[in-house]
């Protein structure tokens, strides 16, 4: 069965490198003539093959592989559909475009559950939307083949963590000292997939010197050492050597994931407890990485179905008879708003992963806290009238702070964001700021339903989320917020009473 070629996500990267190899299947020379040339007018090096037909594709496929494929929805004898399971079934994984003479919302919808990586009339084919769609299928399915690898990667080192266990067992039942010096030699063979083990236990006391070696045949005399070789001391519990392990040919050790595990493999007495924390500690990232990847995906795509949807709208209303502006707006302000929803999301997880890794940066400069507060006021204005809620500033002292005003803006964001979330209509928010000792306290206060006590330990959580929190938030707001103020040198916390409201405030340093 062929199979498909990694690709890079970005198509900068391509250049200099190989051409991306599309498969073109139309029966319409035209059409065909159309996509060749879109695709000719990017920045992407390519190769294209054309099939006019489910057979043309069908040997096109047996002979190469392809990074993606480019299908009409119908074909003589078949449709795009066809083309897809026939591609799947030959072991290609490269994404399909599909492409119509006409837009169809319905049969959009059920080409993608089917497969389909996109959906484009093909009237969009030259105003570059097809290598749009491109772009984004190739980094769709570059994301994917990272994430199967990474998966790989994490199955294959959790299993030999659970086999180490095994072999210590086997170790330690083994004997007597000669018998487990072999035994250690023989599954340090199969665990590590080395060509040849010797371990070697130094004199101590009444014990004499031993040396054991174990092969990929049998056991035998010790194998010449070469420079390639690793090379792992064995210790006891106070750090003193008594030995060493010599492994040739290991095709695991060639990363410190793989040096990590040799060393535990060699202080075998604290192997099994390690064991167990990592394979846990591997188990539950896996497990938050899924529920990330869950919450990440839906809630990209039902914004994308929002755009996809209001397009197509807006297309039918520009063109109908009789059509009004006023829809014509309220379809692009459904639009945007999708549109800043995604950014917001992106935004949110680039930030924690900062936060993470400790790369969030700030630059205070003395500021006037009452213009943050009438910033934060301002931007929350037009979210606050449309759910018919009061935002309103009370006790703006006239202080100074030191301050990163894009970052505390945005802290004040999420706060604010936070509380129109659960502020019921006519409700109301206030935003204020007083001076404590030598800090400014900014407060964000809200006549919502209040928060649960058992939950305010968790409020500022990576990934947390309230139960009313729904599937729109990621858990990241109070989060980045957090990150924010800490920079800063300040302090965030939440005060609440189930029916009584919150109180979010955040402390920042006064300026000199």
């Amino acid at each position: 069965m062929p199979r498909d070629n990694g690709v890079m996500s970005d198509p900068q990267s391509h250049r200099g490198e190989r051409a991306l190899r599309f498969l073109l299947v139309d029966d319409d020379a035209v059409d065909r003539l159309a996509v060749r040339r879109a695709l000719q007018q990017s920045s992407l090096p390519i190769e294209i093959t054309e099939a006019a037909d489910l057979e043309a594709a069908r040997a096109a496929l047996t002979e190469g592989s392809f990074d993606c494929l480019i299908v009409d929805y119908l074909i003589p004898g078949s449709d795009g559909q066809q083309v897809i399971e026939l591609a799947s079934s030959l072991g290609s994984t490269a994404p399909a475009i599909v492409l119509t003479g006409h837009g169809d919302e319905m049969l959009a919808s059920e080409l993608m559950k089917r497969g389909a990586a996109d959906y484009l009339p093909k009237n969009q084919v030259a105003n570059g939307q097809l290598v749009r769609s491109v772009v984004q299928a190739l980094r769709a399915h570059e994301l994917r083949r990272r994430e199967r690898e990474a998966r790989e990667v994490l199955q294959k080192h959790a299993e030999r963590l659970h086999a180490m266990v095994e072999c210590s067992e086997r170790i330690h039942a083994a004997g007597g000292v000669e018998q487990m010096v072999a035994a250690i030699a023989v599954e340090a063979l199969r665990l590590f997939e080395a060509r040849a083990v010797t371990v070697e236990v130094e004199a101590r006391g009444d014990l004499p010197a031993i040396t054991r070696v174990a092969t990929a045949v049998e056991a035998g005399a010790p194998v010449p050492e070469t420079p390639d070789d690793i090379v792992q001391a064995l210790r006891d519990s106070s750090g003193q050597r008594v030995g060493r392990m010599v492994l040739q040919g290991g095709v695991f050790l060639d990363a410190l994931a793989g040096s990590a595990l040799l060393g535990k493999f060699a202080r075998m007495a604290v192997v099994a407890l390690e064991n167990g924390a990592l394979l846990r500690a591997a188990t539950a990232a896996s497990q938050s990485r899924d529920e990330v990847l869950a919450v990440v995906s839906h809630d990209l795509r039902s914004p994308l179905g929002t755009v996809s949807m209001g397009a197509a709208m807006l297309r039918r209303s520009i063109t109908a008879p009789g059509g009004r502006y006023a829809d014509d707006l309220e379809v692009i302000n459904r639009i945007s708003r999708s549109c800043k929803r995604m950014e917001r999301l992106i935004e949110d997880l680039l930030d924690a992963s900062r936060l993470d890794s400790g790369a969030v940066l700030v630059t205070p400069r003395a500021t006037p806290a009452a213009e943050l507060v009438q910033e934060a006021l301002d931007a929350a204005t037009l979210e606050a009238a449309a759910g018919k809620v009061t935002v309103t500033a009370h006790e703006v002292a006239p202080l100074r702070v030191m301050a990163d005003r894009d970052r505390v803006l945005q802290v004040f964001s999420n706060l604010v964001g936070n509380a129109l979330k659960f502020t019921p209509a006519g409700g109301a928010i206030s935003l204020g700021v007083e001076r404590v000792g030598d800090l400014a306290r900014f407060t964000v206060a809200d006549t919502g339903a209040g928060i649960p006590p058992e939950h305010l330990p968790k409020l500022f959580d990576r990934f947390w989320k309230g139960e009313r929190s729904g599937r729109h938030s990621a858990g990241l707001g109070l989060y980045i917020a957090r990150g924010i103020v800490l920079a800063h040198g300040g302090q965030i916390a939440a005060e609440s009473e189930p029916g009584r409201g919150t109180v979010f405030s955040f402390t920042l340093p006064l300026s000199p």
